[in-house]
């Protein structure tokens, strides 16, 4: 028997106040772990940096461009 299946099995054996009190800290835990594994915005690894240098330096077109005219920008 799975692990998994003995934590369902024993949360349905509780009454139902008290899988609300489970579900409700449960969300909060994850809610923490959540916010602990997201870098802080102003930390970007180097390679992250470089990338969006690269992207900046080939882009082409605004959003809605035309095809031919991305062509035309290419091909100049």
């Amino acid at each position: 028997m799975s692990t998994l299946v003995q934590i369902e099995s024993a949360v349905a054996e509780l009454p139902a106040q008290d899988q609300w009190s489970l579900l409700s800290w449960l969300q909060a835990r994850l809610k923490t772990a959540a916010k602990d594994d997201q870098p802080a915005t102003t930390q970007h690894p180097a390679w992250l940096e470089e990338v969006r240098h690269l992207r900046e330096q080939c882009a082409t077109g605004k959003p809605g461009t035309s095809v031919e005219q991305l062509i035309t920008e290419i091909r100049s």
